[in-house]
């Protein structure tokens, strides 16, 4: 299943919805700005959870450095 973030304007306010790993959660911000400012942070979050699981894979199965060079190559 595929993570995902979005942001909602319902009621008034703005919802931010992260669906993590098939678990949907929702946060409620009364501005714009204070929801994108969130949904920035658990954007990378949830960007460096999928580096660590990546490197941890890697480890265990002795391949560091191929998936390494294209997780670094995915980020610059």
């Amino acid at each position: 299943m595929r993570n995902s973030i979005a942001i909602e304007l319902v009621e008034g306010m703005f919802v931010v919805r992260i669906t993590e790993d098939g678990k949907t959660t929702e946060n409620e911000f009364n501005r714009e700005d204070h929801a994108r400012s969130w949904a920035s942070g658990q954007s990378l979050r949830l960007a460096n959870t999928l580096d660590l699981v990546t490197d941890d894979l890697a480890q265990a199965y002795g391949h560091m450095t191929s998936i390494t060079s294209s997780v670094s190559s995915r980020t610059n």
